[in-house]
């Protein structure tokens, strides 16, 4: 819901992470190399985007990782899950 609200309102300009409440970070340089395959999607529009932003979900060791390519008020949500090990 806190990222739906936020395209909301997300009308111009870049992605800001600190307008939201939730932690939001990229993936580290090491993490998008192991991970890398994991994180990259098909999108609808069949390109291919790497998931490097994420939104951590706690207390749990939960991400949401998430694509904001498509510019302003358009998130892609491609991976919803424990954390990648």
């Amino acid at each position: 819901m806190e990222l739906e609200k936020y395209c909301q309102t997300w009308q111009t300009g870049t992605f800001n992470p600190n307008l939201l409440s939730s932690k939001t970070t990229p993936e580290s340089d090491s993490r998008i190399q192991k991970f890398r395959q994991q994180l990259t999607i098909k999108c609808p529009d069949h390109k291919e985007r790497l998931l490097n932003l994420h939104l951590r979900i706690t207390p749990t060791a939960w991400r949401l990782y998430f694509s904001e390519d498509l510019g302003a008020g358009k998130i892609i949500i491609g991976y919803m899950n424990i954390k990648l090990k």
